[in-house]
């Protein structure tokens, strides 16, 4: 990828990778007066691109879709930071409630998306699929919900998709900072699920490996 292409393609002033992240995708931060914007390409990102567009048309705080092709969008800054990131000490009990309340905001859409959810179980609630802390934005100034991004297996389904899958990324070594699995039990406790409900192993399970 040729950044100062890209940049002028775009009219930014400035181009940079980001290179954080699991998705495989390409990433770039274009800086456009005083815009960010970011350029994702992937063979997948169609998905995403469909999902945003619908999200964002119901009022729900995530990226729009600025334009988009085949297998790129370009997009707006979603403000704030996301919950990987590294929190101060005091603030850490704030962010893990902001996370529960953003998922709640989320579950409580009306359920007339478009989209299904590729885990199995019932369309209850529009799910966003990969509800993990890099996924997950907090105002660091309020420390509330601020919104989602990554949201290509966005789609109804079981609510405990979502739940399960960020109790796995609390409990493991990526997020340390919270405390590991107990921290996960907070956030369970503070979304109103159970911690125990055996349908977070289920789908764990299933996310690790890719079989669903």
């Amino acid at each position: 990828m040729d950044v100062e292409t890209l940049a002028a393609r775009f009219s930014a002033r400035n181009a940079e990778p980001v290179l954080v992240g699991h998705s495989g995708a390409t990433v770039v931060r274009l800086r456009r007066g005083a815009e960010t914007l970011y350029y994702k390409e992937d063979p997948a990102v169609g998905a995403d691109a469909d999902r945003l567009v619908w999200l964002s048309g119901t009022g729900f705080p995530c990226p729009r879709v600025l334009d988009r092709g085949d297998g790129w969008m370009l997009t707006s800054e979603l403000p704030g930071r996301d919950a990987s990131q590294p929190w101060p000490a005091a603030d850490r009990p704030h962010v893990l409630a902001a996370i529960a309340a953003g998922l709640r905001e989320l579950h409580a859409l009306p359920p007339d998306c478009p989209f299904r959810s590729p885990f199995p179980g019932s369309a209850q609630v529009v799910t966003h699929g990969d509800y993990a802390a890099p996924n997950v934005f907090v105002d660091p100034d309020t420390l509330r919900f601020a919104g989602v991004l990554d949201i290509s297996r966005l789609g109804l389904g079981d609510r405990y998709v979502d739940i399960a899958l960020m109790v796995k990324s609390l409990s493991g070594r990526l997020n340390p900072q919270y405390g590991g699995p107990p921290a996960a039990r907070t956030f369970a406790t503070a979304y109103g699920a159970d911690p125990d409900d055996p349908r977070i192993p289920y789908y764990t399970a299933l996310d690790d490996s890719g079989d669903f």
